[in-house]
Formats: C-alpha cells, structure tokens, sequence
C-alpha cells in the first residue's frame, strides 16, 4: 500500500451489486406500469413514508409491506393509475431481489485492494429483509460481510444517505480520515456527497471504469486477479497410518498449532485442499488434510460395505489419536462434510468444531434413507441413482478420465461463457453422465494445466470404482445414524453455502439452525468446487471463523 489512501468503500446497490432503482423501473415496465411510479414512491419522501423506516431500521420488510401497499392503493388512485389484475406488491419485490445481480469484475477486486493492504468496506441504503424474499438477500450481504473488512447497513446504524452523519459515522468506526478514503458511489448525487465531507469520490458507470479509475489512483492492477498460494506436492510431509479396521490412509500434514483436519469429497483427494494448507499452516495451525479410504494413496478395501460412513469417521478418531491428538477442527467438501458433521455428531468430545463447504446438515428421515427419498422425483440427484449401480458409472467415468474430470470440474457460475456446464437432472435418460457431449470439451477454469493434469493422473491410477462406492452405502449410512438417537450439532458450527452450486443449492441448507444452533453462515460466488473456484474468499473466511473456535 502506497500514498494517502488507507479505504476503498463501495457503494452496495449500483456498484457491487445491481443497482435497486434500475431493477425496480425494469420491474415496472415489465408489469405495463408508468415509468417511476412505485419508484417515486420508494425512494423519495419524508422520514415517515414507509420506504425510508424501512431503510433506517425502523421496520422490518414484513412489516413494510402492507404499509407500502396501502400507500401504493391511494396512489393509484390519486394519480389514475390502473394496477395489473392481482397484482401482488411482495411478489414485485421478490422478483426485484432475484433480479439483482453481482458486478463480479467490482467483487473480484476485494482480494487484489486488500492484498496490497487496504482495508474495503461497502456501505448503503439497506432495509432489514426477512421472510420470502429474504434468502438470497440474507446471502448476498453475508458474502460481503465476510470478503469486507466493515460494512455499514442504514437499517443497523440508523441513518442513510443522503444523510452526510451516515458517512461520518462509517470514517469514526474505521478510525480514518476522510481524505483517506476513496467511496466507489453508484450515482452523482452520493459521489458529490462523498466528496464534500473530503473522500475521493467515484461514480460507477460501469465495472470497467471503476477498476479503471481506481487503478489510476492507487496504481493496482486489477487485470491479473490474485489466488492465494497452492502447495506443491513435493513442499509438504506426506505420512501413512493404519486405522483400527485395518486400512492404511495417506494424509498430507503442514504447520504446528490447533489441528485442523480437511475431508474431501468426490472426485477429489487430498489436493483439493491445495490452496488452503499452506495458508492456514502460516496462520498458526497444524493442517492435516487426509485421502479418504478408497482414493488417492489411501487403501481401497474390497467390499462396499467398506466404505460406510461409521468407518470413515472412526477413520477420523483414528488418525487424531495416531497423531496425539485429543481435539481438532473438521473442515469438510461434498462428501467430506457428510463425514465431518456426522464426526461431530458422533465423538462430540473430540471435535471441537465443525465447518461445511457446499452441504448443510439435517437428521436422517425417520423412515427412508436419501435414495428411497429421492427416487420418485430426483431432480438435480439424478446421478446419484445412476452411481448406485455397481459397474455401470465407474466404465463410462474411466473411459476417458481427462474428459471426465472436465466435465465434472466445469465452471456453472455466469462466468461460463462455452455452453458446457454440469447437468445432472437427467443423467440416466442421456444414458450416462457424459452422453451427448461433444469429445472435447473446455479446459477447467479455476485449474492450471499442472494442477488438472495432477488430479487426472490420480484418477487414471485409481480409477473411479472406490469412491463411486460411498454412493453404495445410503441404507447402511441411514440405520447406522439413526442408532444415534440424538440428532443436534451443538460445537461451533460455519456453513459456507456456494450461490452457483448446481446441486447443493444453497436453499437445502434453509433451517439447519433448528439442529445446528451454533451456527455461523457464510456465502460465496462460486459453483460445487469452492476450495478451488474461490479460494482467497474462502480462505478469508476461515481465517475469521478459525480463530474463534480453535482457541484452547
């Protein structure tokens, strides 16, 4: 970091997100409304209009609705304006939340300012949105809560634009001056705002103009995004042991401290952690990322009842008392959380806390295990009841295990601009998970070629057949978890739910506080491969979740 400046602050709606009063007018247009007309009465008005309690937290938006909509009813009347046959004015907004969309080229920036030492913060007119819009607006801010290092929400402090105390409070919270400060604003009026109390002011005509304009100023290139460091290989002490059941597991270890013990899903191996390991490892924490039974250089045991998750979690004990261990953090992906929550679930004296990319956690159902659930109407699931099948996914996925892992590994954010994403709704109907596919398909986007070609070699080694196995065992996993009896979570909890995941969706994880009342949330822009896809995001995440929960 360089010259006067110590913060970038972005303005929320019109910069790093969407702007709300664009995608209100759309809405309108849409619904054959005059132009401005639930606009003006949204943004414009005295302290007591429903809109600005909403805004200043005076309100939830449960509690706005009914009061917008009587002010809505008496101004179509007043001013002639025949509303739409059932016309709902929750739904209009709901589809305004849904419509709102990340200016990803602005959020990919985050990493490179605070990288080169600047603190960033985002700042707006935010109203307190819960229930049916709620979701998706709830995951937004929690995104920018964890990438930013402040935020300031109207509805928490109390204030708004174009209240100029909104912004002085912001500068007495970060402990800067104003002309420390560059705010990123959405419109003319906030950027004249912003400068007459001393910020440098920016108003975002677009994304590239912003990165643009700040480049200029603080002499960061924003072209070349940074991604945090991956280990090789060779840079970190790969270690075996033999677990009670007689199965030998490879595991890679860095670092010394609080242990914390990284669960892959499929296809993955220890690797997928790459980008992690050496990051927590400089944090302070002895990182063990292990190969579950039946990948990488792990044994891989004949019987698919081998492959059961009570044996993999004692897998787990057994590791930590091989290592001496008596508590540690589990961090799981896919798979891997299903082993890391049921752990949890399982030896809650052992482990400490728990954290889960991309899967949330629910009790078992009382009386059908996943795949007799989902058999009927399997939607996105579908490839699971095509894995279910000894002998049949494991020789299409080995064909041709460069295309696979393409395939399976492909970029589904709006990024993906090639036209091939994952699909799995209708993977039996196709005829397999690759049927119809082009033979070449796009490089994956968030590897180099050395780190895929890493991960092809493992799986031409190991083949799919193993793995495919923990796919087997949904009945067995189903009566042993039900032996239980007790189904609450309750160690420090982090779900981290991924807004492009085509199958874990983060609305599965909805309600996982009723069994996880420990539970922190965090939510990023990425697909099912979030170690990977975005690795410096989740790393800050961890690096704000870890240290409030490994504390001895």
């Amino acid at each position: 970091m360089s010259g006067k400046y110590k913060v970038v602050m972005f303005d929320y709606y019109g910069v790093l997100y969407s702007s709300l009063s664009l995608t209100i007018s759309k809405m309108e247009l849409d619904r054959g409304l005059p132009k401005n007309f639930i606009l003006a009465l949204f943004m414009h008005g005295s302290p007591e209009k429903p809109s600005s309690r909403l805004i200043n937290g005076q309100i939830t938006f449960t509690e706005f609705l009914p009061l917008f909509e009587k002010q809505l009813t008496e101004a179509s009347i007043a001013q002639g304006v025949q509303l739409p046959e059932r016309f709902s004015i929750n739904d209009f907004f709901t589809d305004c939340i849904d419509c709102l969309r990340p200016n990803q080229l602005v959020l990919d920036s985050i990493s490179n300012l605070q990288e080169a030492g600047y603190k960033v913060c985002f700042l707006g007119n935010i109203g307190l949105i819960e229930g049916p819009t709620g979701n998706k607006f709830t995951r937004m801010k929690i995104n920018l809560r964890f990438t930013c290092d402040y935020y300031f929400e109207s509805c928490q402090v109390g204030m708004a634009r174009p209240d100029p105390k909104f912004y002085q409070h912001a500068l007495k919270e970060m402990n800067v001056k104003a002309d420390e400060v560059i705010s990123v604003e959405s419109t003319e009026q906030y950027c004249k705002l912003a400068t007459s109390i001393g910020m440098t002011g920016i108003v975002a005509e677009d994304q590239p103009t912003v990165l643009k304009k700040l480049s200029e100023l603080i002499g960061i290139n924003f072209s070349k995004l940074s991604r945090p460091a991956a280990c090789n290989p060779d840079s970190v002490t790969h270690c075996y042991f033999t677990t009670t059941s007689g199965v030998k597991i490879h595991f890679v270890e860095k670092g010394n401290g609080p242990a914390v013990i990284l669960s892959h899903g499929f296809p993955e191996f220890w690797y997928t952690w790459r980008h992690q390991i050496p990051f927590l490892a400089r944090l302070g924490y002895r990182v063990i990322a292990l190969d579950h039974r039946g990948y990488g250089e792990s044994d891989q045991p004949p019987n698919i009842d081998d492959y059961s998750m009570k044996l993999v979690n004692q897998d787990i004990i057994d590791l930590m008392d091989n290592l001496n261990i008596h508590q540690a953090v589990l961090i799981g992906h896919d798979w891997g959380s299903v082993v890391v929550w049921e752990a949890a679930l399982r030896f809650p004296d052992r482990i400490k806390a728990v954290a889960s990319l991309n899967l949330g956690y629910f009790p078992p159902h009382p009386e059908y295990d996943f795949t007799q659930l989902v058999q009927a109407d399997p939607q996105q699931f579908d490839y699971c009841l095509y894995f279910f099948d000894e002998g049949v996914a494991e020789v299409e996925l080995e064909k041709d295990v460069d295309r696979t892992l393409r395939y399976i590994y492909s970029d589904t954010t709006p990024k993906n601009t090639t036209g091939i994403k994952l699909e799995t709704f209708t993977v039996r109907k196709r005829g397999g998970l690759l049927a119809g596919l082009p033979d070449e398909l796009p490089k994956c986007s968030f590897m180099s070629d050395k780190e895929f070609s890493y991960c092809v070699k493992n799986y031409k080694k190991n083949g799919f057949h193993y793995p495919l196995n923990w796919y087997r065992n949904e009945a067995i996993n189903w009566n042993n978890i039900k032996s239980i009896e007790r189904y609450k979570i309750y160690q420090p909890a982090l779900m981290v739910t991924a807004e492009y995941d085509p199958i874990l969706l983060p609305e599965l994880t909805n309600g996982m506080e009723e069994y996880v009342p420990n539970l922190t949330r965090a939510n990023l822009l990425c697909g099912h491969w979030t170690q990977s896809e975005c690795p410096a995001e989740l790393n800050r995440v961890l690096s704000k979740w870890l240290p409030k929960v490994s504390a001895n």
